[in-house]
């Protein structure tokens, strides 16, 4: 498991299998980008991992950069042919999906 710190936002991730998971814990916010990018990409690159999980169990928030972020892995996501699932949002981050109509865009679980 790496660890990988931004501000206010503890980024950690960890491959088992063929699933990558990515734990988000804190503020997710612009502060992030690099520190989230850096965790999704070696993912990616992987190819024994064909799915990976943004897990949001103890985010406890996110600005529209950090939708956009998500929006982005999303992207990147569907280029290389694995899926993406965001999973255990908060209440507060669930009604900022629901605004911003993510359950069109994303498997959340």
């Amino acid at each position: 498991m790496n660890t990988l710190e931004s501000n206010k936002l503890l980024i950690n991730v960890s491959a088992v299998s063929n699933t990558a998971t990515i734990y988000l814990s804190g503020s997710f916010t612009f502060d992030a980008f690099r520190e989230f990018k850096a965790a999704y990409k070696s993912q990616l690159n992987d190819s024994k991992i064909n799915c990976i999980v943004v897990d949001l169990e103890k985010t406890q928030y996110l600005d529209s950069s950090a939708l956009e972020m998500l929006v982005v892995l999303r992207d990147q996501v569907q280029l290389t042919g694995k899926s993406l699932i965001l999973s255990k949002p908060s209440l507060f981050i669930k009604r900022v999906f629901d605004i911003a109509n993510f359950q069109k865009l994303f498997v959340i679980t």
